[in-house]
Order: structure tokens, then sequence, then C-alpha cells
């Protein structure tokens, strides 16, 4: 008989039911003890962050810095080398050094002097170079390019640097003087041109580049700031914007001289429309009466006018062409009062079709519409647009279009 027909069904249940009790009963317990354990577990203790103080760093002497600037970690390397260099450009007397080394005649030693100013420096610290010494210091190293590139190939005087407009000859300049070039970028950038002005870095270094000859000065000029997207290009525009650095580039011969405001010119145009203004008024008109005031604020506009004009600096006086701006619309007003009257009159008179006249002194077409009365009044509308750092030119006033409405 085999040994499985010993087993019933009763057994097999019997022995499911116990193994079930038991995998729960030991989930259970383990599950129970699982917080018991985890509280009792001792994990080692974890290392307390350390920071490196302003106060550390100056506490490191010199002989230390040098050892972890050739450790073999490049993080405690890179931590070392950022330490070294803010010490560097906060000590004015290492800045003075560097600044006086740029200036030697010799290259190895002013590229050198250039390269440490360009690693030490960044945007943080570049308010360390806007000083007299530093702006000075950075000039004369151009200079010095000029000289060692005139030692080694000459200059033509003749050769322009816009011969080619699609080439552009700034990358291939040396390393020092795209140095240099950085730097006065940099600083006119966020700063102003005031110290490259004062320091003559025209006169001593943009007048002496590769524009052509005398003739063509001023046209390579313009087109080397309309081609060409260089930080000489950047500098130079800066400089044409500021207006001593313009007159810096007009005594170099690079810049065209702006042309003084002509006096008599505008006169003549405001004496002009005064007059159209008062064309129609009738010749015979009595004294005292609204016409007669045309003539009176017509004198008082031109006089306005030549006041207002210094011929000896051929500039306007702001607060005076003010005032000769409102007497020349008052004699407007008065010109479109007296033709308004002088047609009101001739209506009175009982001309059918308005053809009243005043001593027999044809009268202009009648203006009784409300649409050729805005239209006139819309004519002497202009705007000035000057806030009085500069001569009032004619390009300050903007008047309105008839069909803007």
């Amino acid at each position: 008989m085999p040994w499985y027909s010993s087993i019933r069904g009763e057994n097999i249940l019997g022995l499911g039911t116990m193994t079930i009790a038991i995998a729960g009963l030991y989930v259970g317990v383990r599950e129970l003890l699982r917080p018991y354990r985890d509280a009792n577990i001792n994990y080692p203790p974890l290392p307390k962050t350390q920071y490196i103080t302003q106060d550390t760093e100056d506490a490191l002497p010199l002989a230390t810095l040098e050892r972890l600037l050739n450790h073999y970690n490049y993080s405690i390397r890179e931590t070392a080398a950022k330490i070294v260099c803010d010490r560097a450009i906060n000590d004015d007397n290492v800045l003075l050094v560097l600044l006086k080394g740029i200036t030697r005649r010799d290259y190895d030693e002013r590229i050198k002097n250039l390269r440490v100013l360009a690693i030490l420096t960044d945007q943080h610290s570049l308010h360390r170079f806007n000083t007299m010494e530093g702006v000075s210091a950075f000039i004369k190293s151009l200079e010095q390019c000029i000289l060692t590139a005139e030692a080694d190939a000459g200059v033509d005087p003749n050769e322009s640097m816009i011969d080619d407009i699609s080439f552009d000859e700034y990358y291939l300049r040396d390393v020092a003087e795209k140095l240099c070039l950085m730097f006065l970028s940099k600083l006119t950038e966020k700063y102003d041109v005031e110290l490259l002005v004062r320091f003559g870095f025209v006169r001593r270094w943009l007048a002496k580049q590769a524009w052509g000859p005398p003739a063509k000065r001023i046209d390579n000029f313009a087109c080397y700031l309309q081609y060409r997207d260089n930080r000489i290009a950047d500098i130079c525009r800066r400089l044409r914007d500021d207006p001593s650095g313009r007159r810096a580039l007009v005594k170099a011969g690079l810049v065209v001289p702006r042309q003084p405001l002509q006096p008599k010119l505008l006169q003549l145009n405001l004496r002009t429309r005064l007059t159209a203004a008062a064309a129609d008024r009738s010749p015979s008109v009595e004294a005292g009466s609204p016409l007669s005031a045309v003539d009176d604020y017509s004198v008082r506009g031109m006089a306005a006018v030549e006041a207002a004009t210094d011929n000896r600096l051929g500039m306007m006086n702001t607060e005076a062409m003010v005032r000769a701006a409102r007497d020349v619309l008052t004699v407007l007003d008065a010109a479109v009062s007296a033709n308004s009257g002088r047609a009101v009159g001739g209506a009175e008179n009982g001309d059918e079709d308005g053809g009243g006249s005043i001593s027999g002194q044809p009268r202009p077409p009648r203006q009784s519409s409300r649409e050729e009365q805005r239209i006139r009044r819309q004519h002497r509308e202009a705007m000035v647009l000057n806030d009085g750092t500069r001569p009032l030119r004619r390009n300050d006033i903007i008047e309105r279009n008839s069909d803007s409405g």
C-alpha cells in the first residue's frame, strides 16, 4: 500500500492551518519588535562641517598657502588659489606693483603682469582699476604695444584697418594689446570715459592707429564704427557719445566737428512765419482796431527772437527761446482773430456772399467752419524736445502733420 494512501483530507487541512498560523505569528512579532530595534541602533556620528571664514583665510601664512597650492586634491588647490587671488587684489601694494609691471618696456614682463591681472579680476573687483593709476597704466601699456609693433615690423601711415569691411583685424592683434583693451572696455561699460579722455587715450593710442591717409581718416573711422563689433569699436562709440570724448576725437581728426547753430537762419525762418501771419492785414486799418495788434505782436516776437540769439556763441538761450515761442503764438492767434473779425464784419455789412471789405481792400476767404479753424490751429502746434543741456536745433522742433487728426 503506498505511503500517501494514509494521508486523508483532514490531515491536509490541519497542516495548512498550522502553517498559516506560524507565518502570521512570525510576521506580527517581527513588526512589533521593529521600532525597538530601530531605536537601539547606534549610528556613527557624522563629521561637523567646517567653513573657512575670512579670519581663517587672513591667518594662513604664505608657506601654508604654497603647500595647499601643491596639494593633490583639486578642490583644495582651487580654494587655495581663490584665497591667494582675493588677498592679492585687495592689497594696494601688490596692485601697484602689477600696474607698474604692465608699463615696462620688456614685453615678457609686461604680458606676465597683464595675465596676472586678468586672473585676479572679476566683476566684483573691477572698481579697483577705475582710478587714475589704473587707467593711466593701461594707456601707457598700450603705448608700449605701439612701440613694440613699430620696432618689429613698422607701421605704414597709408595703411588702413578698414580696407576690407568683411575682415576684422582685432582678433589678430597682440595678446597684450587685447588684454589692455579688455580692461578699458569693461571700465567704460560700467563707469564712463572721463578718465580715458583725461589721460589722453585718443591722442596717445587711438589716433596712432592705421586710419589711412589724412584725407580719409574721418571716413575710415566712421566705417570702422559701422562695420566692426569689437572692443575698440565699443570704446570709440562711447567716446563719440560723450561730449568730452567727442572733442578729443575732433581734435585728433577722426570726427567731423559739429556745425554751430546758425542764428541768422533761425531768425529768417521765424521772421517769414510772422510776416505770413500778418500778410492779410489791411495797411489802412485804424489804430486801436483788433487788426492793428498784429504789427505790435510781430515786433515783440522778432525782438524776443533776436534777444534769444547769442551771436558770439551761436547758441540759443532756452528761457529766451520759450518767451519768443510764446510771442510767436500770440502773433498767430492775433492774426486768426483779426481774420475772423474781418469776416464777421463783412457779413454784417449786408453782402449776400460775404464780400464786404475794409477800406476797400479785398478780404481773405472766410474761415467760418469749425473744422477749418481746427486745421489752422493744428498747423501752429509744435513740440520742442530739448532738456537745456545743449543748444536748440531745428531737429528739436517737431511739428504735427495735417493728416494726424
